[in-house]
């Protein structure tokens, strides 16, 4: 681990605590100038240094509050604070205090503080090091002997008690991150078990999704045994499973998400309709029975869009519903949803005609464990929600009024509002963007707004670029001036990016000489280049703005009899991926584990590798290693290696790209999105 990935650690470690740090900082260094130099008076005070630390600690406490610019430098902020705050001002006050009894003590207080606040004992090491080294020369440069009282048994003292409080510090880290480890594991193993029985059912709906009809010919020799109204009906349900099924992946992946992280991550958030979430939600909520669904009534005035994860805010929905129907017998139980805007805000309205909660359970409804006697219930459902709402920058409230009603009023800020500019702001430091071009004011113009945002750019030009570049680098967004690229390279690079997540941005000059004939294809990512203000905001729209996937079908004609070898113990989903390949045109291979797929590579040749990640006998993983490492594979060492897993967090992918995997593909996938990526490296 880099040490910028340690000080970022360290950092988001100690931020849930960061305002008292600082509340203590702002306060106790003025204060113990009182009482060192008026109530026990010391040798040597000094005041504008004390209020220095002040200053460095004062940020922490206001956090939440300062500029948008500060976010970028808050971890660089936070170790030079603790940095020049409690090593170098202790240690330097010390020396000029000529060692004694009371500044010792404080020195060693200050220690142990900064092995509390920064856990990562190199960081501490080397601060405490450069700060000691900085402090003992200032000291010189200002008393000359620095050894006035000194005696070499103090650096006895001290190293022990640095030594002894890493050692504790780092063992208390230790288990937290095995704990940490074991319900990261732990968790991925359950994913993996729920995903095969569900994947086997998805398999099953979309092999017959496939190979059923969708009308029936006219051809009178043929035997009809349904009719077309009944096929119509087939396919609804078939549907209508999958639907469900990709929910239940949704919720694994929340589950996952809410496991291995102590908050809920902003990083996918977009601008998503509120509309279309909650009629999904409504849509594929698991009522107990079809009448259910005519209990609830929705009404909107407008459709508005919000900052946010649609999982998660179908997961809010979901949980309202859920309480709701707990007293759906009661005589004219209703349920109502309602969404409207307000003072800049949307609100979003769930109330239901049950039994109501008393008021004294109200306050407590939020907190974690809370529960108000439902059966099977652990509390923990309306506290997410607080969470989940809060992470979008919102509120949710609660009213309610005994044997009448209850009413959760969600309140999200509008996506023009400061604090979502804010949380955009911050997360444009994540992103990472493509230029493509030459034009030097258009260039000169993104890396400012490179260096204000602090994402990472970078610059190619069109005349040597790779397309395959893409697929390594993980863009975020790909910036194209379309006067330096020719229309082939442009059509390459828009059927490459169209099936994936990244954004793309066409940028027109409007003193160009140059006449572009673009077709309606490109016109939705078309933007005319005037002014930086403008590319600004057309970048920042473009980032958070949710892309819907390109659903073009494949046609045998693109794909020349490649040949894929499918690896996965999955009977039912070798079966369907591979009808779906057959159908689109591949040569399939299927192999059930790792060896046998191994054993097929020593005698043949295949253009692409789809293989499961955990299997018996050996594991896609360790097949993969072979394939990487052992000569007798050499002429697949390049070949693609699409890998399944249940579990795809960014470690587990760094984890499986460090071994040899070419992309991934999440247990089980649509047909469009295993279509799309077989196509992709294929066609590389």
């Amino acid at each position: 681990m880099s040490i910028k990935q340690r000080i970022t650690s360290a950092y988001r470690y100690i931020e849930p605590n960061l305002f008292f740090i600082g509340l203590f900082g702002f306060i106790g260094f003025p204060a113990y100038y009182l009482i060192w130099a008026y109530i026990f008076p010391q040798p040597y005070e000094n005041l504008p240094l004390r209020l220095v630390c002040a200053a460095l600690f004062l940020p922490f406490a206001i956090k939440n509050h300062m500029p948008s610019l500060f976010s970028r430098y808050k971890e660089k902020h936070f170790v030079f604070t603790i940095c020049f705050c409690l090593p170098f001002f202790f240690c330097y006050m010390m020396i000029r205090n000529e060692w004694s009894v009371e500044w010792i003590m404080s020195f060693m207080a200050a220690i142990f503080l900064s092995i509390i606040i920064i856990y990562d004992w190199l960081i501490i090491l080397i601060c405490s090091t450069i700060a000691a080294c900085s402090a003992a020369f200032f000291g010189y440069l200002t008393m000359g002997n620095i050894g006035i009282g000194f005696h070499s048994s103090y650096l006895i003292v001290f190293s022990f008690s640095y030594f002894t409080g890493i050692c504790f510090n780092y063992r208390n880290r230790i288990e937290i991150e095995s704990k940490q480890l074991f319900s990261r594991s732990f968790s991925s193993g359950i994913a993996h078990e729920m995903r095969n029985p569900l994947g086997a059912l998805y398999a099953s709906q979309e092999v017959l999704l496939e190979l059923l009809p969708e009308t029936l010919t006219d051809d009178p020799q043929q035997h009809r045994l349904i009719s077309n109204a009944e096929i119509h009906k087939l396919r609804n349900i078939i549907q209508d499973n999958i639907s469900i099924i990709n929910n239940g992946h949704s919720t694994i992946n929340l589950l996952l998400n809410s496991i291995d992280s102590q908050k809920i991550s902003p990083h996918s958030f977009q601008y998503l309709s509120i509309n279309d979430v909650i009629i999904d939600a409504l849509n594929v909520y698991g009522y107990q029975q079809k009448s259910d669904r005519q209990l609830v009534s929705y009404q909107i005035n407008k459709d508005n869009l919000f900052f946010g994860n649609d999982i998660l805010l179908r997961y809010v929905i979901f949980n309202l519903l859920k309480n709701s129907f707990y007293y759906k017998n009661k005589p004219n139980f209703k349920i109502v949803i309602s969404v409207y805007s307000k003072n800049n805000e949307t609100i979003i309205s769930v109330k239901d005609y049950g039994k109501g909660i008393p008021l004294t359970a109200i306050k407590n409804i939020f907190t974690e464990y809370y529960t108000s006697g439902k059966k099977n219930n652990s509390g923990l459902g309306l506290s997410f929600c607080n969470k989940v709402i809060k992470a979008f920058a919102g509120n949710i409230e609660c009213y309610s009024t005994e044997n009448i009603s209850t009413t959760f009023i969600i309140r999200l800020p509008s996506v023009t509002s400061s604090v979502v500019e804010k949380m955009q702001f911050d997360l444009m430091c994540s992103k990472k963007i493509l230029f493509l071009g030459y034009h030097n004011q258009l260039l000169s113009d993104i890396n400012h707004l490179a260096f204000f945002y602090n994402f990472t750019l970078l610059y190619k030009k069109t005349s040597s670029y790779n397309i395959a570049d893409i697929n390594t680098n993980n863009y975020d967004c790909v910036i194209i001036d379309i006067d330096s690229i020719q229309n082939e390279l442009l059509t390459k690079l828009y059927d490459h990016i169209a099936t994936t997540a990244i954004k793309m941005i066409l940028i027109s000059h409007s003193n160009s000489t140059k006449e572009v004939v673009l077709s309606k294809t490109y016109q939705p990512y078309l933007f005319k280049y005037n002014h930086i203000d403008e590319l600004q905001k057309k970048l920042i729209t473009q980032i958070f703005t949710h892309k819907k996937p390109v659903n073009d079908a494949f046609t045998t004609a693109n794909v020349n009899k490649a040949k894929v070898l499918l690896v996965d113990d999955n009977v039912s989903l070798r079966l369907y991926s591979g009808i779906l390949l057959k159908n689109a045109g591949y040569d399939v291979i299927e192999a059930d584990n790792g060896r046998t797929a191994l054993s097929y590579l020593e005698e043949s040749t295949v253009d692409l590798i789809l293989m499961d990640s955990q299997m018996p006998i050996m594991s896609g993983i360790d097949a993969t290693k072979e394939i990487r490492t052992n000569h007798l594979y050499s002429s697949h060492q390049n070949t693609p290696i699409i890998c399944y897993s249940g579990s795809l967090d960014a470690e587990h992918r760094e984890h499986l790209t460090n071994i040899g995997i070419t992309d991934f593909l999440l247990k089980p996938s649509s047909k469009t999105t295993l279509l799309d990526i077989v196509h992709k490296w294929i066609d590389a």
